[in-house]
């Protein structure tokens, strides 16, 4: 519960940002915002809170409500005030990049108090010292799951003139070691070769430590008051031990900004897969590296005995289990996955299953038993220890992919509310001939999000301009476990935007049907240059890639001259140069995907008409999903309406909201999907959208 002394400071540092910060307008749903945030952060502390929920709280705040400073400014001031951590997680790097260098920076100058910031990222986005030094050492790590490519002369030499621009740069004091500030993309073969994992690092015994940039970015974590992180690390963070990367959550006061992929999120998170064959031949690799390893830094004979021991007795079940697969697997036609159908593992995978986690818990075991060895070895030999431990640090990160896949194929689904996705996957290899991987994933993140996070953090508040599917909370709150709390808190801050005098939704009346797929291409391009062709500034936003380029393909030559399509160039080059085109006076047409669907920001002539070729509904024939609408109607449910036209929802919304990006913005949202107006579910969708004057047909208002 919030103190007076708490809601006077609170509106002391309001009146500050309203005289300091240029153009700053306090609006009233703003206003709501900053207090359910409040309120609810002030719940930290509270076990009674967190049992209930009332340490929680989802808010979706539609574009121009301001939600970036509706939470900060009261999560800042209520962490000071409490002495808390205040970690802000967000979907992508650059939605960091731009809380850290745009949104808090203009806050912070407003604000009577200093606020110390960083951002926090994964170990693997840092340079190593010892490796760099070593130019990438001896690899002993190879991925037998990847086809082997033997690089060309040529990319050899320019992965060795990279690394030693690295190193030289690294030296100079030219180049803090983030992977993120090299102003050149770096090869992902490259920067494995001067970076290592935390199985792979000697910690306290290398040399280099204090220059280490990783724990120098940890040290800076210790000392923030405010801590900017991802949803990947937020989700990492929770499962390691308390304080290892991020502060202890449950002395942490939390903002999950852009939360509607966050069980998405958790459910990639979760999902896990392993190889048999292939797995046999690194399992045989991490036996001899130990054997190489305990020689070289004088171990003795144990580690090594041990660790080969247990790769007999798990290469040995990864063989039994190929031959059970082999047996009972029908793959049908060309199909290269079979699935246990509700989930249901046959009985004697099973029994080879607990064997075979047995055996790669054993394994685990020896090498972190050869690992603790070697980072003792490290204190007299510290760059031969370093350039093993990275191998090994590899091998480690393989076991517990075997181990956590398992972990899903054993598990219990008779005791659980949600069942697992269990497949199998047949590809063939030129290394290994056929081969299978084995998978596994929950089918909902609920209750990881639970376990993770809501019954551990201190205090949290999710929020997005789009939480709601087709107007309400409940699908959202379902698929991230939060359904559970009573004393949730649910806020609806709508958008200021005039939608009814500035913006248009239209539905023209196509003959197609959009699974005609061919016919539907037509009608696209039939539609876009005429609907197009006044624009400064346009956005097309396609289901499919497919179709995407069917329709550039098919666009008449001087049409096809504005438009810039997805996959040609970077996102941000992409965008850049659409901008340039603006900004000259050219018309420039945007082509692209999902992704440029949400985060992408557009105001004024960069984009004055969104056309969405197609409604977006989740591919059905992933095994993910197939279990996920099996269970829905196993229940008696309809999965199309329950799964399908919720997700469809979010991303209509998300589609729709790149029109309108500040008050002075006008323009169209064409829809060409029919089914939008002239189905019951469309018109369920047409609720979850801001309130636009709507064209159905030929072009009655509605």
């Amino acid at each position: 519960m919030l103190t007076e002394k708490e809601k006077d400071y609170m509106r002391r540092c309001l009146d500050a940002v309203r005289r300091g910060m240029p153009g700053f307008q306090s609006r009233q749903p703003q206003l709501r915002m900053m207090a359910a945030v409040a309120h609810t952060l002030a719940a930290i502390g509270k076990p009674d809170a967190r049992q209930q929920g009332a340490h929680l709280a989802v808010i979706e705040a539609g574009t121009g409500t301001g939600k970036t400073l509706g939470y900060l400014l009261p999560a800042l001031v209520l962490a000071r005030l409490r002495g808390k951590h205040l970690v802000v997680a967000s979907s992508t790097v650059a939605l960091q990049e731009q809380l850290l260098h745009k949104d808090i920076p203009a806050l912070r100058q407003c604000l009577p108090f200093e606020v110390r910031c960083t951002m926090a990222k994964g170990r693997a986005r840092y340079v190593c010292p010892m490796r760099l030094e070593m130019r990438g050492g001896a690899e002993f790590a190879q991925d037998p799951d990847a086809e082997a490519q033997d690089g060309a002369p040529g990319d050899r030499h320019r992965s060795v003139r990279l690394i030693g621009r690295l190193a030289d740069a690294f030296a100079k004091g030219n180049w803090s070691g983030d992977r993120d500030a090299w102003p050149d993309a770096i090869a992902e073969a490259d920067w494995q070769a001067v970076s290592c994992d935390r199985q792979g690092c000697i910690g306290g015994q290398c040399p280099r430590i204090k220059r280490c940039p990783f724990y120098l970015a940890r040290q800076e974590i210790q000392e923030a008051s405010l801590i900017v992180a991802n949803h990947d690390l937020l989700l990492a963070a929770a499962d390691m031990e308390p304080g290892s990367v991020l502060p202890d959550l449950a002395d942490t006061m939390a903002v999950l900004d852009e939360a509607h992929g966050l069980p998405a999120k958790v459910i990639g998170h979760c999902a896990s897969r392993h190889s048999l064959r292939g797995a046999r031949v690194w399992i045989e690799q991490a036996a001899a590296l130990t054997r190489e390893a305990a020689t070289a830094l004088r171990l003795g004979r144990n580690p090594g005995k041990s660790a080969a021991a247990a790769a007999r007795a798990l290469t040995g079940r990864l063989d039994t289990l190929y031959a059970a697969i082999g047996e009972h697997c029908r793959f049908e036609g060309e199909g290269d996955v079979w699935r246990c159908p509700h989930g249901a593992l046959p009985d004697r995978w099973r029994e080879i299953g607990a064997e075979l986690a047995q055996a790669a818990a054993e394994m685990t075991k020896a090498l972190q038993a050869m690992r603790e060895a070697m980072v003792a070895a490290a204190a007299d030999r510290p760059a031969q220890a370093q350039a093993r431990l990275s191998g090994l640090g590899f091998y480690l990160g393989k076991l517990t992919h075997i181990e956590q896949t398992w972990a899903w194929m054993l598990r219990d689904d008779a005791s659980q509310t949600l069942p697992t996705a269990r497949w199998i996957e047949r590809r063939a290899t030129a290394a290994h001939g056929q081969d299978y991987l084995v998978c596994a994933t929950p089918i909902s993140g609920a209750q990881k999000l639970r376990e993770l996070l809501w019954a551990r953090v201190g205090a949290a508040v999710l929020t997005s301009a789009t939480l709601r599917a087709c107007g309400q909370f409940e699908p959202f709150l379902e698929e991230s476990g939060l359904l559970a709390y009573p004393e949730l808190r649910r806020l609806d801050v709508p958008s200021p935007f005039d939608y009814a005098c500035r913006a248009l939704l239209r539905i023209p009346r196509l003959r197609a049907h959009p699974r005609n797929v061919e016919v539907h291409t037509q009608e696209i391009l039939g539609n876009l240059p005429v609907l197009l062709q006044n624009e400064p500034g346009a956005l097309v936003l396609f289901a499919s890639d497919r179709q995407m380029r069917e329709v550039y393909a098919g666009l008449p030559e001087g049409f096809r001259d504005r438009v810039l399509m997805q996959g040609q160039v970077s996102r941000r080059e992409l965008i850049a140069c659409h901008k340039q085109r603006v900004d000259r006076g050219e018309p420039s047409v945007l082509f692209g995907l999902a992704s440029l669907a949400e985060g992408v920001d557009l105001p004024g002539a960069y984009c004055t008409h969104v056309v969405i070729a197609k409604l977006s509904f989740a591919v059905p024939g992933t095994p993910m999903e197939l279990a996920r609408r099996e269970w829905v109607e196993r229940q008696g449910r309809s999965a199309f309406m329950a799964l399908s036209v919720p997700e469809a929802g979010i991303r209509l919304a998300q589609a729709a909201g790149r029109l309108l990006r500040t008050p002075e913005d006008s323009g169209t949202v064409t829809v060409l999907d029919p089914r939008l107006g002239n189905t019951h579910w469309g018109k369920l969708l047409l609720r979850g959208l801001p309130p636009f004057r709507i064209a159905i047909g030929d072009g009655a208002l509605v």
